[in-house]
C-alpha cells in the first residue's frame, strides 16, 4: 500500500556531529585565562548573548509555523463525525495493513474534485507505474523510524537545495519539520521541481515506531501536472487532525 521510499533506493547517509570550531577554541581560551575573571566574564556574556540568540531564532521559527496553523479555514475544524461535502472529503486513516493498533490515527479534509488511491492525491487520475510508484503531486507515507535516516526521502532532504530556511513549528497538536527544496534530481537525474516536506511525529503501530511524512511535488515523476498547486497541499496540512 505505501510508499516504495522504505524498499528501493535505500542510501547510507553517514553523519558526524562536532562541536563547532568557535565554540571548541572558545572552551579552551576560558580554561586558559585561570584567574584573569574580567576577561572570563566579557567571554561568558558574549556567549549568553550568542545562546539566547540561537533559542531566539528558532523560537521565532517555530512560531512562524505555528501562525500558519492558527490561520486555518473554519473547514478544517473536523471531527471524527465530519460529514464530506461538495467542496471538500475527508481521508482518515485508522488501519495499517488491516492493524488498528495506532497510537495516533489521523483525518485531513482534500478537494471533493480531486482523485484518491491509497495515500495518493492528485487532480489527475492516478497512474502506477509499480505496485510502490504512482504519478500523484501529493502522498503521505509512514516510514519505520530505524530506516528512515537510510532511505531516499533522506537522501532528496539532505541533498537538495532550499528556498527557505528549514523550519519547526506544530500542525494538530504535533510537531513537523518543514523542508522546502529545489529537488536535486531525484528522478534518475531529473528533477521534481519544487519539493515540500513536512516530517512529523512518530507513530507507534504493532509496537513499532513509524515517522509520518507528507510530501508535495512541483513536477511529479518530472512531468508538469495541470491543476497541481502547493496551495492545495498546504491547506491540506492545515486541515490535520490526530484523534485515538
Amino acid at each position: 500500500m505505501f510508499s516504495y521510499i522504505d524498499y528501493v533506493n535505500i542510501k547510507l547517509l553517514i553523519r558526524h556531529k562536532h562541536i563547532g570550531k568557535t565554540g571548541y577554541h572558545g572552551l579552551l581560551y576560558i580554561l586558559n585565562m585561570g584567574k584573569n575573571s574580567k576577561k572570563i566574564s566579557i567571554v561568558l556574556f558574549f556567549a549568553a548573548v550568542s545562546i539566547a540568540g540561537y533559542f531566539g531564532f528558532f523560537k521565532n521559527k517555530s512560531e512562524d509555523f505555528v501562525t500558519i496553523d492558527d490561520k486555518r479555514p473554519q473547514t478544517a475544524q473536523i471531527g471524527q463525525d465530519a460529514q464530506e461535502t461538495d467542496d471538500y472529503k475527508i481521508f482518515v486513516f485508522d488501519k495499517w495493513h488491516g492493524s488498528t493498533d495506532i497510537s495516533d490515527k489521523f483525518q485531513f479534509q482534500y478537494p471533493a474534485d480531486w482523485y484518491n488511491e491509497t495515500q495518493y492525491f492528485s487532480p489527475q487520475k492516478i497512474q502506477f507505474y509499480t505496485k510502490y510508484e504512482a504519478k500523484a503531486p501529493i502522498w503521505f507515507d509512514l516510514v519505520l523510524a530505524e530506516i528512515f535516516n537510510f532511505t531516499e526521502l533522506k537522501y532528496q532532504i539532505d541533498n537538495s537545495k532550499r528556498r527557505t530556511a528549514d523550519t519547526i513549528g506544530k500542525i494538530g497538536g504535533k510537531e513537523f519539520k518543514r523542508y522546502d527544496l529545489i529537488d536535486y534530481g531525484t528522478y534518475g537525474g531529473d528533477s521534481a521541481g519544487r519539493v515540500k516536506i513536512f516530517v512529523g511525529p512518530k507513530i507507534k503501530i504493532d509496537g513499532a515506531d513509524y515517522i509520518l511524512v507528507f510530501h508535495w511535488e512541483e513536477r511529479p515523476l518530472a512531468e508538469h501536472m495541470p491543476g497541481n498547486s502547493v496551495d492545495v497541499f498546504d491547506n491540506i496540512l492545515l486541515t490535520l487532525k490526530f484523534f485515538d
